[in-house]
């Protein structure tokens, strides 16, 4: 139930539930719906802002559960995204990796940047892990460094744009350029480390708290509409 300390609120919840008692749990839903609304439009205004995304699904996958009851004692609205990797931005969490690969990072060359600096674009469609095909590949050479020679050039030879490669201290996606003759290699995608602590980056919590200070004038206004659709209030 909402609590609030405000002198004209009281007054108006005191009439609303003296003269109308009926009229009250929908003003108090008509609150909490709205409180919710407000908190879903700042949620999804921090995502823009603060996060890098891929296309609008994050951002709409933050939905409403609007309260319907008029029992006032059982009245809630949820805020959230049906998307589970949006609660391991709000709390954090581990990433750890599935088939013996390690977990994709894409880098910054992945995205268009150049250098090992951390990425600060997403990565371009093309050096994304779910768009990156890998052939066969078949190990030649006794020592890493040479299966990693005629790897590199097999590629280049029939065409393939990437490949996977174990350089010892780093494995990863590497991307095939230069041309048959002179092949170059660059890391698209960072397949060194097992498990990796993804950090908070909460978007939800600054919502609500943002939200808490519209409230009051939220419940007032509400208590007031009911008022004056009841004719108690001029």
């Amino acid at each position: 139930m909402l609590k609030i300390n405000d002198k004209q609120i009281k007054e108006y919840e005191k009439d609303l539930k003296t003269f109308a008692s009926r009229a009250y749990p929908f003003a108090s839903r008509s609150t909490i719906n709205s409180a919710a609304f407000k908190a879903q439009g700042l949620a999804r205004e921090n995502v823009r802002n603060d996060m890098q995304t891929r296309d609008k699904f994050t951002v709409s996958s933050i939905r409403v559960e609007i309260a319907r009851t008029l029992a006032v004692a059982r009245q809630e609205a949820v805020v959230g995204s049906i998307a589970a990797y949006m609660e391991v931005q709000e709390f954090g969490g581990i990433k750890r990796s599935s088939g013996g690969k390690g977990v994709a990072i894409a880098t910054g060359y992945a995205a268009g940047q150049e250098g090992d600096r951390p990425r600060t674009r997403l990565p371009r469609k093309a050096n994304r892990m779910t768009n990156i095909a890998l052939g066969k590949r078949r190990k030649q050479g006794s020592t890493r460094k040479q299966q990693n020679f005629i790897a590199i050039r097999e590629a280049a030879t029939s065409g393939r744009k990437y490949l996977y490669l174990d350089l010892g201290r780093r494995r990863g996606i590497f991307k095939v350029a230069g041309g048959k003759r002179k092949p170059k290699i660059k890391m698209v995608q960072d397949l060194t480390r097992t498990s990796v602590a993804i950090p908070r980056n909460p978007w939800l919590a600054p919502a609500v708290r943002e939200t808490e200070k519209f409230i009051p004038g939220m419940y007032r206004d509400a208590l007031k509409f009911q008022l004056q659709r009841n004719k108690l209030f001029k």
